[in-house]
């Protein structure tokens, strides 16, 4: 695998309209992606579920299924770190208003628990903002870490 001047091992980005079904395509390449770049056997799945869950709230939540909104995808590796990033064009939100649920008043709530499962499944989330200002989630992943996560986190 060739390396860029950062020492980037490979970066990508691309862009989507917010139409659900275009999830799946996505979702395929990174699966196929992170077999290449050696992610454990047992994490791909997991890994590979919080990136759609994280396509599925931009499309849905933050660009309102709105076909002429777009979703921008950007993944990049580094050694045995793996950063994705999503961003949409809606105005983002606070974390801060991010409900539990898993206490009693939000168990039988019909939708809140994406970004819980996507902090259960990969090593680091972070909420961000890109050169043009949109909102965005970056899910990083230590491809050394097996599935309950016992090595050290990805940090910039």
């Amino acid at each position: 695998m060739n390396q860029d001047a950062k020492g980037t091992d490979l970066r990508f980005c691309l862009r989507i309209p917010s139409i659900l079904n275009h999830v799946d395509i996505v979702y395929e390449f990174l699966i196929h992606l992170a077999k290449e770049f050696n992610v454990q056997p047992e994490r791909i799945d997991w890994v590979s579920m919080a990136f759609r869950e994280a396509m599925n709230n931009a499309i849905l939540h933050g660009n309102k299924k709105d076909p002429d909104k777009w979703v921008e995808v950007e993944m990049e590796k580094t050694g045995n770190k793996i950063s994705l990033k999503v961003f949409d064009e809606g105005k983002g939100f606070d974390e801060e208003i991010l409900r539990d649920p898993r206490t009693e008043e939000n168990l039988f709530r019909p939708n809140g628990r994406g970004i819980f499962l996507i902090r259960q499944f990969v090593d680091d989330v972070r909420f961000i903002r890109n050169s043009e200002g949109r909102f965005g989630i970056e899910l990083c992943v230590n491809t050394e870490v097996n599935a309950n996560k016992e090595a050290e986190p990805c940090q910039k």
